[in-house]
């Protein structure tokens, strides 16, 4: 499987926090990113402009690596992350 920036991946798996507010995306997507294994992807959809910082921020620190964060019209984002 490919993924998202064209390196492959071992599973890509999907989380929609839409409708969600802080600090419930970030602990939601803390506990997916738990559940995968090294290299899996993780793409999580959010609609509140504070989870789109603070999960990238997050993953880096945790030691993910952020694939890509894109603004997908409005006020919705997609945030990419591989488990590291």
């Amino acid at each position: 499987m490919m993924g998202v920036d064209g390196r492959k991946v071992m599973a890509q798996y999907s989380l929609d926090v839409t409708g969600e507010i802080c600090p419930y995306p970030l602990m939601m997507t803390r506990k997916e990113m738990g559940k995968l294994r090294r290299g899996d992807q993780l793409v999580v959809t959010v609609d509140y402009a504070k989870s789109a910082e603070d999960i990238p921020r997050w993953a880096k620190e945790d030691g993910h690596t952020v694939l890509a964060v894109r603004e997908m019209g409005g006020t919705q984002w997609e945030i990419v992350l591989e488990k590291g």
